[in-house]
């Protein structure tokens, strides 16, 4: 028993130990606990006070990653463009090496053999010595290198150029001259660049060349520019002409034929057709004047005449309708004349006034309508009897020279040019006249129906007033 106890106290005591450690352990580690959330709480204020200039510095940096690697980008392409131009001027330095090989090898001592051959004879003493000693030396068999080569072409181009120079100024020379393939004439050329200026020793003539005529330059006479050659060759200034189509516009001037030259070309076919003409302007021009001098009558000449026939005042209503005039007025004149009479009998009256003056109006306009029909076929006539001509010439000829049967067709056409250009502008006119005239009738007509009306409507009131 008392053994017992002793063990009871004993586990009491351990017991109550134990527990004072267990309380202990747990202040221990609720103090723990709360310095570690102490350190939290400061390390979660440290970590907030630190991340928006971590940030800020993260986004510079990254900011930073992005521009060193578009430098990077930018110096790549930048060196692949370097590469490429380099590449290109490379191929660009060996064209250019070509083009100048072979322009010095082919092409200079090409224009020097033309510049020989092209020179005016006037020009040979001064150039052709030094153009053959250059080529002499170029085409030597003793092999000279490329610096001496480019050192004697450089020369001789230089004095191509100097020659060209002159003429573009103007150069000044004596000659002869064969005039319009004719007669041969002394006198003053004058180069200004590819054309060549001509004036004869007396001053009469001047032109400029437009070929070769018997081993000398033909000259095509510009009398029109007399003044202007003369003042070029004698100042070397002057107002000049400028073919700058090679002769080609010469040719067409020259070839240009005049109004008369059109008619007598067109032959006997051209005599009809100018007679119709001339007979249509005439009719045209009179029927003109005496269609549009024609008045139509307005509405209040109407109700004016019909006024005074209602108040009875027939005199006034046959003053007013005679001071119409024209073929109106004395529509309305006979119409106020006849105003007693029954309806049919005035519709009767004017109706054949208005007959009497259609063909009044309408005369002559048929020799205009046939012009503009047969204008075109008398052309067409004339036409086809120059093409007959023309197959005739080449049935004995033959073709060898298809320039002299072009013109031929072409002064065929004269007359059928001439039938459209007469055709057209009188179908036109009568068009118009014939509407014009058309519209006086149409103007009668109105009038004569507003008329009778008019005078139906007085009756009607008087016999209402009547009864």
């Amino acid at each position: 028993m008392k053994k017992l106890l002793v063990t009871l106290s004993f586990v009491l005591g351990v017991g109550f130990l134990g527990a004072q450690e267990f309380d202990a352990a747990v202040r221990q580690a609720q103090e723990r606990l709360e310095r570690a959330q102490q350190q939290l709480e400061a390390l979660n204020e440290e970590i907030t006070e630190k991340r928006p200039p971590l940030a800020a510095e993260l986004d510079t940096l990254e900011d930073e990653v992005v521009r060193l690697r578009a430098e990077v980008s930018d110096a790549a392409r930048i060196r692949q463009s370097v590469d490429l131009e380099v590449s290109q001027l490379q191929q660009r330095l060996r064209d250019i090496r070509e083009n100048n090989n072979y322009i010095k090898s082919t092409l200079l001592n090409d224009y020097f053999r033309r510049f020989e051959n092209n020179i005016d004879e006037s020009e040979i003493p001064v150039y052709r010595e030094k153009i053959r000693r250059t080529l002499e030396l170029l085409e030597a068999d003793d092999p000279m290198d490329d610096e001496e080569i480019f050192e004697h072409q450089l020369a001789l181009l230089d004095i191509a150029l100097r020659r060209l120079g002159n003429i573009i100024g103007g150069k000044r020379f004596e000659g002869e001259a064969s005039i319009a393939r004719g007669a041969i004439r002394e006198g003053t050329f004058v180069l200004v660049g590819p054309n060549s200026y001509f004036q004869s020793d007396d001053g009469e003539l001047v032109g400029i060349s437009r070929g070769t005529h018997n081993n000398r330059a033909d000259i095509y006479l510009l009398p029109q520019f007399r003044s202007g050659i003369a003042q070029l060759i004698e100042t070397g200034e002057g107002e000049i002409p400028v073919d700058t189509t090679d002769g080609e516009a010469w040719e067409a001037e020259e070839h240009t034929m005049t109004l008369a030259e059109e008619i007598r070309t067109g032959g006997p076919v051209m005599v009809p057709i100018l007679t119709l003409v001339f007979v249509a302007a005439v009719i045209a021009v009179f029927k003109t004047f005496e269609l549009f001098s024609v008045k139509a009558a307005k509405e209040r000449d109407l109700r004016t005449i019909l006024g005074h026939i209602r108040e009875g005042n027939k005199d006034k209503a046959l003053a007013h309708a005679k001071s119409v005039g024209g073929p109106v007025g004395d529509m309305l004149t006979a119409a106020v004349e006849n105003a007693d009479e029954n309806k049919e009998v005035v519709e009767e009256i004017l109706y054949e006034k208005i007959i009497n003056t259609q063909p009044k109006l309408e005369r002559f306009l048929a020799i205009i309508a046939v012009t503009a029909a047969t204008a075109p076929l008398l052309g067409l006539l004339g036409t086809v009897t120059g093409m007959i001509r023309t197959f005739k010439l080449i049935t004995i000829v033959g073709t060898g020279d298809a320039r002299n049967f072009a013109a031929g067709i072409s002064e065929a056409l004269i007359t059928t040019k001439w039938g459209l250009m007469i055709a057209i502008p009188t179908l036109i006119v009568h068009a118009l006249l014939n509407r014009k005239a058309k519209g006086v009738v149409a103007s009668m007509e109105q009038t004569a129906v507003g008329f009778i009306n008019g005078i139906e409507e007085i009756r009607l009131g008087n016999k209402k007033d009547a009864a």
